[in-house]
């Protein structure tokens, strides 16, 4: 049953001791649940919140409140978008919207003040986005976009798009966590004054088993970032180094864990689990007149530059009859990974007569210089060596993305907004196979062990708002609509090797394009105690990598996916939001090999979310308490529907009490709850069986946060 709350900010302060000392002044009323606003559709903004389409901007007093255990939890609970946790040590999470999957947020495309997070030419998958590197408590927005609607984002955004940006004014902060397995985690936040500019310095660690066997972490993250004025606006040079490693423990079978033959703590085998080590270098720059409205050439700037250098090891087994706890050799996996690029865009404000309009233009850079491994280890992950395939894969892979966008925004009434969006990317593919690789062989004899090629498209964007209610009306609700062709890139490091072994030939894979349709209305009370938004959409991909009828994997399939989203919050009082959204999906694919075999595997036929914030002011007590609750349907597990996953329930709530003289410090109580624990993580792993990553039934998470 759906528990109907989240908790998160609002009482006004009515002391107790008022009565009794009539001489005291009463404290003042205290807004703690800020309004329900969001900029109105027909207006001209750089503000993505202000596009027709579905956006939902997460505020840094939002993430304040949630129940964050990592940084997938960010997005839980955000309409239309449900989450698998792997489970499986430092893995990315499985993020989905949209009708797509998106393994890995591969379907997502994300970016970090700036910087892209998808990896194109990862071994493990195409797009593969690792959030890791995140500190929630430095994020001060995140801006979640469905659909490909925006024309500032390219490959990979097919279900959406996410900008994540760090606090440009963070607090200094010491947060102290341990949870009910002993894990745990510290953050240390400082900043002071150097010359004309403000160093913020922070570090993340975290340490510890978790729920099952074979499940320690050990994670430290630091960030160094100098903000100061540069021209007629502000720069900020920041640099993160990251290091990570964690044992996981596999998947289990879950037919036998259901029957009691194995324990859902136990692990499949030893050493299983991965290691990371990260260092980036960004740049940003943005102008103080960031919509270009002052003449001349000096405002309306945007510019980040980044270099990201990134060495992943994963270490698997995939044998679900392997005897728990066991010692086996394991598959090693290794992408060592440089990453470079820019994003430089300018905003002009070109009025058409009275009319009000905008236009920005951008022109974006993105190389990756991949070489992944994929090799044997035992259960210590010692490579193996000597005689025997040790090493399966080795191979480069370099990925050269460039793209020119421009988005354009003419207010042609006073209540008619309509926005056109034109983007253009090229992908310039190099892959190179080394004489380890068990492809090399029949790769050389073909002459393509090392080959090059290059796939573009023109993505147009279109938009419209159209504002139902003048703006004297306590109320404002507007119809807005777009369509916008999104795409995703054939995936290089080895798609184009499927064919080799058969054809003696490469296939000639293109880029898949996606058409996406949405409708919506969507409306405020202008006093903020209202926000509401319905929309309906459609989105077609065709030209999707995958084996044919006759064995050859070629760019031939076709999907369709459809479905609405509904969400709305009341602020009851100054004290008290409500909040929900309910979603539902149809997703197919319309030209199957097997006719009865058209589901498209792992999306949830529906996701519902209730929940409540609410922070008490008594005297000088605070107490902010939170409460929601997720309801994820029914998934199939297979294209013909035959094995499927069970809904299942995912309960959050936050207790935290502070003080009025502790300036912000807290002492806080999260917890976690799953219904059915067996339920958020299931895959297909042939033969029928059903392999899955349980989760804790109950995780309980206790700390203090000291703030000056």
């Amino acid at each position: 049953m759906m528990l109907a709350c989240l908790l998160g900010s609002g009482a006004t302060a009515v002391p107790f001791s008022a009565a009794a000392q009539p001489d005291e002044e009463p404290l003042p009323e205290v807004k703690v649940i800020a309004p329900l606003n969001r900029p109105a559709g027909t207006t001209i903004s750089d503000d993505i919140a202000a596009a027709p389409a579905s956006v939902t901007v997460i505020s840094k007093a939002d993430l304040d409140r949630k129940t964050i255990t990592s940084y997938g939890d960010i997005f839980r609970g955000i309409g239309g978008i449900s989450l698998m946790q792997y489970g499986q040590g430092l893995v990315a999470y499985e993020i989905k919207a949209r009708g797509f999957s998106s393994g890995h947020g591969r379907d997502f495309a994300f970016f970090l003040d700036g910087m892209p997070l998808n990896v194109t030419a990862s071994q493990h998958t195409n797009g593969y986005a690792d959030l890791a590197q995140l500190i929630p408590e430095l994020l001060s927005r995140v801006e979640v976009v469905r659909g490909p609607f925006t024309a500032f984002v390219g490959n990979h955004a097919i279900a959406g798009s996410v900008q994540l940006y760090t606090d440009t004014a963070a607090k200094p902060l010491f947060k102290l966590s341990v949870d009910n397995f002993g894990q745990t985690r510290a953050v240390s936040v400082l900043g002071r004054q150097i010359g004309d500019g403000n160093l913020l310095l922070a570090a993340d660690g975290t340490k510890g088993d978790s729920y099952t066997k074979e499940s320690e972490i050990s994670r430290l993250n630091l960030f160094g970032r100098y903000l100061f004025a540069l021209w007629d606006g502000y720069a900020a040079l920041r640099v993160q180094s990251y290091q990570g490693e964690a044992e996981a423990p596999g998947y289990l079978d879950l037919a036998k864990v259901r029957s009691g033959a194995i324990s859902e703590k136990d692990a499949l085998s030893k050493g299983i689990g991965d290691k990371k080590d990260q260092h980036n270098l960004v740049f940003n720059y943005r102008s103080d007149d960031s919509q270009g409205t002052q003449p001349g050439w000096s405002g309306g700037w945007m510019a980040v530059a980044y270099f990201n250098k990134d060495s992943r090891y994963r270490y698997t087994n995939f044998n679900l009859s392997t005897p728990v706890n066991s010692s086996v050799n394991l598959g090693g996996e290794n992408d060592r990974l440089n990453q470079f690029g820019f994003d430089l865009r300018k905003t002009l404000q070109l009025d058409l007569g009275k009319l009000p309009a905008q236009l920005a233009l951008g022109a974006q850079y993105d190389g990756e210089r991949v070489k992944g491994q994929h090799f044997t280890t035992d259960a210590a992950r010692n490579p193996l060596s000597g005689s025997g395939d040790t090493v399966q894969v080795d191979r480069q892979v370099n990925v050269d993305t460039e793209a020119l966008y421009a988005q354009y925004q003419l207010q042609a009434l006073q209540r008619l907004k309509l926005t056109a969006g034109l983007r253009y990317d090229r992908l310039d593919f190099k892959v190179n196979l080394h004489p380890q690789d068990d492809t090399y062989t029949a790769a050389a004899a073909a002459g393509v062990a090392d080959f090059s090629t290059s796939v573009s498209q023109f993505s147009p964007k279109l938009g419209a708002a159209y504002s139902l209610l003048s703006s004297d009306s306590s109320q404002y609700a507007e119809l807005y609509a777009n369509a916008a062709r999104g795409l995703k890139s054939p995936y290089p490091f080895s798609d184009y090797y499927s064919n080799l072994s058969g054809s003696n030939s490469l296939p000639d894979l293109k880029i898949s394009p996606l058409l996406s349709y949405e409708a919506g209305l969507q409306g405020n009370a202008v006093d903020g105690s209202l926000s509401w938004r319905l929309s309906y959409w459609d989105t077609k991909q065709s030209r999707e990598a995958d084996v044919n009828a006759v064995g050859v994997y070629q760019s031939f399939k076709k999907t369709g996916r459809r479905g609405f989203d509904l969400e709305a919050a009341l602020n009851l009082s100054k004290a008290l939001r409500l909040f929900g959204n309910y979603s539902r999906v149809h997703a197919r694919v319309e030209n199957p090999v097997t006719p009865a075999a058209d589901q498209i595997p792992n999306v949830p036929e529906y996701t519902a979310t209730l929940g409540l914030e609410a922070v008490l002011i008594i005297g000088a007590h605070h107490v902010d308490v939170s409460l929601a609750d997720t309801l994820t349907g029914s998934q199939p597990l297979t294209t013909d529907n035959t094995l499927r996953s069970g809904s299942y329930n995912r309960t959050t709530a936050r207790l935290a009490y502070s003080r009025n003289e502790w300036q912000g410090s807290n002492v806080f109580l999260s917890l976690v709850h799953y219904d059915k624990p067996l339920n958020e993580v299931q895959f297909d792993f042939g033969g029928g069986a059903i392999g899955t990553s349980p989760r804790p039934r109950l995780q309980a998470i206790a700390g203090l946060q000291l703030q000056w």
